[in-house]
């Protein structure tokens, strides 16, 4: 994850919208910087982050001033708790984020075997593509268990099978 961010990447990358800011309005300064940082987490990498840590801080202060707070008022948001959980299905509902059904996988499937592996990009390129992927499509992220399957099946059926091994029902 990249923890230093120039000024125009922010901006970039890290700028809510006017229906973002409308959405916020109402909350509490915590609140409002917490549903703040997973919209705009989720929007950049796909997934909500666990915690605060997950932020870098000018990220965090480029979110705070957006929303007109203090970027201290995030050290006593509840990521994992009732609130977090709340603001979670707020911003899936606000993004209109579809769940990874069966026509999602597929789909998934076919960019990975279409277009990222045949590239052998290095891993964190991979893990970032993939986030971007789901970001993109606007398609929850499946578990890590079920994302990991996936990922292996198409990596295998993307190197095809070993050419150096020998069947042992082949004497």
């Amino acid at each position: 994850m990249q923890r230093l961010w120039s000024g125009a990447e922010l901006g970039e990358h890290w700028t809510l919208r006017a229906d973002d800011l409308a959405l916020l309005a109402a909350l509490p300064a915590g609140g409002r910087l917490g549903l703040a940082a997973q919209l705009a987490y989720w929007r950049q990498n796909g997934r909500f982050p666990d915690d605060e840590a997950d932020l870098a801080p000018a990220v965090v202060g480029h979110l705070a001033t957006q929303v007109g707070v203090h970027a201290d008022v995030l050290e006593g948001y509840e990521w994992a708790g009732r609130t977090g959980r709340r603001h979670r299905r707020i911003v899936l509902g606000h993004l209109a984020v579809a769940t990874f059904d069966d026509a999602a996988e597929a789909k998934f499937r076919s960019w990975l075997s279409g277009e990222l592996l045949p590239r052998e990009p290095a891993p964190p390129v991979f893990e970032g593509e993939v986030s971007s992927w789901f970001a993109r499509e606007r398609i929850s992220r499946p578990g890590g268990y079920r994302l990991d399957r996936i990922l292996r099946s198409a990596r295998a059926a993307h190197d095809g099978p070993d050419p150096t091994f020998v069947s042992p029902d082949a004497k």
